[in-house]
């Protein structure tokens, strides 16, 4: 039953616009002031420099996560705008205050200081490297000349990205194809599409939207049909490979004027691969354990291809990019003939959202209570107190599923308030999804991939709930290395890979009964259908961020992809001239250039941590209690590598993420 004896007023969601902008100037005010005050201090130490700058932030963070978030979700226009500005304005205030000279240099007088320096606790000192390697990244250890030319910069690639972004969405492709050449596409493709007359042949028009190219290219029995729309999309945004290539140099001259080889070295000095090498190494390893498996696929689909073409008495020539999706969606039906809508009951979005909840409450020990009355942003949403086994309160949690207008459209966990023990502080997070809104007689079905996105999103939310470190800045799934954040995520959604778990959050909303193991081990089977070159293809995008990025050298953007892909991912586009480069904003965008390879290693250490505790340990509430104590709750407040080393005794591999496939 729901309780309602919980305080939910840690986090205020009623403030209006002149509030959140009032409030958000005066923290701002604050700020610059006591930085003021500690720029003055004559001699530099943790208490007089450091502490006062981490306690500032334990403070004021809560209400600028807020911000963030009310902007996604509020329903109130006047808000959305207000917290939209006060995002801004923290940012901009953010970057001036990280390039301050003055401040940098007392940071560095007590980072430099060894002798305090060792006597600090662990987090202490880990609080000290952050702030000095942000601030020295922002450019604050450089000459006013040397500040000034790195904003120049930074302006420039903000309008190369915007620029690049806008030729993507405004530069759509169209085609228009007869009944004939859409052959094999679903009869719902056809509904409301627009049609005109050429010829005395009736010809529908199919843009590179996502949903049309994409179920075009699943589906279209003929190659030239498919080919014809693969060129379109891929060559639609030509003007962007001379921004691609002017972004690519300008990144190189910035981070060379903050003293780092090639932007791939600067990039990665924060994340747990550190260099380049590190990362390449990795992925070197992934490419060849894949391309065994990516090799297995491929004779499959060429096998399938040149069937087809002899059928109908033709040559074969080659299987290429425009192939692979619908020979993969061809293999993937006759190998694994599910029935989707025996397997849909299953998948109803309240019973597989209690199961997860259900789950995560058993795996961790938890106590899980819904808040009656509790105030949020929407009349919509749910809160849960959390508490440990014994009855300690541990924070609380928000879930708001169903759609409304203007909403994040996206399923994502957010922290809206950091555990902090040095505040006295718990926890507050938040899951928001974006689904039709169920009844009484309508239930809401999920797909596969959206109850795994559950079971990810929701255990980022318990990761949220489990950390309270003594900085606030070191708590949660957000403030872990970037190539680490989505490993606990990607470990939970890897749980699902296990028939037990599977079970254990799925059940048929009329009986109530369990997702018979039976088809539970053939969704999984389909799931891993074709995986090998599903990642051989994200070791390439990952492969070439790293050598546009590590490069000292002028790069041909379009002529390196092209090679490297024909040559990692296995599948070319043959002699044909594409421009696929030109609609990757990952490349351009200047925060993540460099860094493509994270999500590869965030999902290698979340398959090592499964192993760990499913394949070796069964899964049992001592190995679920040693992964909470030993990785969770430590959070951010040691190096990730460390942690996760620690807890698996040897440092992460690639090998319990190829295994998950094989």
């Amino acid at each position: 039953m729901p309780s309602s004896d919980f305080d939910s007023a840690a986090v205020r969601f009623d403030a209006t616009a002149d509030e959140i902008l009032g409030q958000t100037m005066s923290m701002l005010s604050k700020e610059r002031l006591l930085l003021d005050e500690v720029a003055a201090t004559k001699e530099p130490t943790f208490e007089s420099v450091i502490k006062p700058i981490g306690e500032m932030y334990n403070s004021h963070e809560s209400a600028y996560k807020l911000n963030k978030f009310l902007h996604k979700v509020s329903s109130n226009k006047g808000v959305c705008d207000a917290a939209a500005e006060s995002e801004a304005l923290e940012k901009d205030f953010k970057t001036e205050c990280l390039m301050r000279e003055d401040i940098y240099q007392l940071i560095r007088a007590v980072y430099d200081n060894q002798e305090e320096m060792e006597k600090l606790e662990a987090e202490d000192k880990r609080l000290v490297a952050k702030m000095e390697m942000k601030y020295r990244r922002e450019g604050a250890a450089l000459s006013e000349e040397k500040r000034k030319e790195l904003v120049k910069l930074k302006v420039q690639l903000a309008k190369l990205e915007l620029a690049f972004q806008r030729n993507i969405t405004e530069q759509e492709g169209k085609a228009w194809f007869t009944r004939g050449e859409l052959a094999g596409l679903p009869e719902s493709y056809f509904y409301k599409r627009q049609s005109k007359q050429v010829g005395g042949d009736e010809k529908f028009m199919v843009t590179t939207g996502y949903n049309d190219y994409l179920q075009l290219m699943k589906y279209a029995k003929l190659e030239a049909t498919r080919r014809a729309m693969f060129l379109i999309q891929n060559t639609r945004c030509a003007d962007n490979l001379k921004l691609l290539e002017e972004a690519i140099k300008l990144r190189l001259e910035k981070a060379q004027l903050l003293g780092y080889s090639t932007h791939a070295e600067y990039a990665l000095e924060p994340l747990m691969a550190q260099t380049p090498q590190n990362a390449y190494n990795m992925l070197s390893e992934l490419r060849k354990q894949f391309t065994e498996l990516g090799t297995k696929e491929l004779e499959e689909l060429e096998a399938l291809k040149q069937a087809d073409i002899e059928s109908e008495g033709r040559v074969y020539e080659g299987f290429y990019e425009w192939d692979r999706s619908f020979y993969a969606q061809m293999l993937l039906q006759k190998r694994h003939p599910i029935n989707y809508e025996q397997v849909k009951g299953y998948f109803s979005l309240l019973h597989v959202v209690s199961g997860i909840l259900e789950t995560f409450q058993e795996m961790f020990q938890l106590k899980l209570t819904e808040q009656e009355n509790a105030k949020a942003w929407h009349s919509d949403v749910v809160m849960y107190k959390v508490e440990d086994a014994s009855g300690k309160p541990l924070g609380h949690f928000y879930l708001d599923l169903f759609t409304r207008p203007n909403k994040y459209s996206h399923i994502s966990a957010f922290s809206l308030q950091a555990g902090c023990k040095l505040n006295d502080q718990l926890p507050v997070a938040a899951l928001v999804c974006n689904f039709n809104k169920p009844t009484a007689s309508t239930p809401v079905f999920l797909f596969q991939h959206e109850v795994e996105s559950l079971m990810k999103e929701i255990g980022k939310v318990f990761q949220n709930l489990l950390s309270q470190p003594k900085w606030a800045q070191f708590h949660g799934f957000d403030a872990l290395e970037p190539d680490c954040a989505n490993a606990h995520g990607q470990m939970f959604e890897a749980s699902l890979m296990n028939p037990n778990i599977l079970r254990k959050i799925t059940f048929h909303y009329k009986t109530n009964e369990s997702i018979p193991e039976e088809l539970a081990l053939k969704l999984i089977a389909a799931k891993n259908e074709g995986t090998g070159l599903v990642h051989l293809r994200q070791v390439f995008l990952a492969m070439y961020d790293l050598a546009i990025n590590n490069s000292e050298d002028t790069v041909d953007a379009n002529e390196m992809f092209n090679s490297m892909n024909s040559d990692i991912s296995l599948i070319s586009c043959g002699s044909t001239k594409t421009l696929v480069v030109t609609k990757f904003p990952q490349y351009m965008a200047d925060e993540l250039a460099g860094t493509y390879y994270a999500y590869l290693w965030s999902q290698a250490c979340g398959a090592d941590m499964y192993q760990e505790v499913f394949l070796n340990n069964n899964g049992d509430a001592e190995a679920w209690q040693k992964y909470r104590t030993g990785v969770v709750e430590v959070g951010a407040t040691q190096s990730s590598s460390a942690v996760i080393s620690e807890y698996l005794g040897r440092d992460p591999s690639a090998n319990a993420f190829v295994r998950l496939f094989s």
